[in-house]
């Protein structure tokens, strides 16, 4: 007799991903990101309904891994398992990648100089970048992201409209200009007693004495939380981590795929043009 066995009291969230197919296309390919143990959460596998997986792949510029499905039906579905952990994440989340989102201009290296001039450790110097990005940057999602056409990431003149994914990419640039490592964190978050959220999300994982040092900078402006001060959940809610790194890069059936922030699964199409698969992200249960 199991008596007090505790095997099904085990907190787990369960994400659900619902696809919608793309138009007719029977050699379409999705690739999904592979999930993964972080410092918050245990990744516990997958379940496909609707979809067969064809093959796991690495990125050609990190280690972190997609899944590549082919539709069997109309509809699909990804669910993904996490448990609660508070172990640590493995060591190649602090791979980087250097490309126009990662990469400081000249004119915002020495910004990033002038700003941290007087800064005592490197804690001190990520607390004045992230105090610079809050008084340069309105929450906003503009047209067009601050750093379009530039083969580098460029300073900032003048208060800027921006999103999560605009003002983590000035401050991984500007960090990473200072020796600060950093990476861009890519997920999925839902607002407090929310279920759903319509797409993905983004924040930032420092590694500072060896310790990491989470900030998401994005949602302390646009939900006007006070003080600024690291963690995770600013604005309270959950959050589901899927991919780390900016520009990963997949070598697929269709050729090289790039893909800005991966967190949201792309379909892949001979020739190698890829877009984002509209989908329904839904929090089937959670701890």
């Amino acid at each position: 007799m199991l008596r007090g066995c505790q095997l099904f009291k085990l907190n787990m969230r369960h994400v659900q991903l619902t696809i919608e197919m793309p138009p007719p296309h029977e050699q379409a390919i999705l690739i999904v990101p592979h999930p993964f143990d972080d410092w918050k959460q245990s990744f516990q596998g997958y379940q496909l309904d609707g979809l067969k997986k064809t093959a796991c792949i690495h990125a050609e510029n990190s280690q972190q891994k997609a899944l590549l499905l082919k539709p069997l039906t109309d509809n699909g579905k990804i669910e993904f398992r996490y448990g609660k952990d508070d172990s640590s994440a493995p060591d190649w989340i602090w791979q980087t990648q250097s490309n126009r989102y990662t990469t400081a201009s000249p004119e915002l290296v020495q910004s990033a100089l002038d700003l941290t001039c007087k800064c005592r450790d490197q804690m001190a110097c990520v607390e004045a970048l992230i105090n610079h990005a809050a008084e340069m940057f309105g929450y906003g999602h503009p047209d067009e992201r601050f750093n379009e056409g530039h083969e580098l990431v460029p300073t900032l003149c003048g208060t800027t409209k921006g999103s999560c994914v605009d003002i983590n990419t000035w401050l991984i640039a500007a960090s990473r200009s200072l020796g600060i490592e950093v990476q861009y964190l890519a997920g999925y978050w839902f607002g407090p007693d929310r279920f759903e959220t319509p797409d993905m999300h983004c924040w930032l994982v420092f590694r500072i004495n060896n310790k990491p040092v989470f900030w998401d900078l994005a949602h302390h402006l646009k939900w006007n939380v006070e003080p600024l001060a690291p963690g995770l959940n600013p604005a309270g809610g959950r959050r589901v981590l899927m991919s780390a790194g900016r520009g990963l890069q997949f070598e697929t059936p269709y050729g090289l795929v790039e893909i800005s922030h991966f967190s949201e699964p792309h379909w892949v199409l001979p020739g190698g043009s890829h877009h984002k698969s509209n989908l329904r992200i839904h929090l089937t249960r959670d701890y």
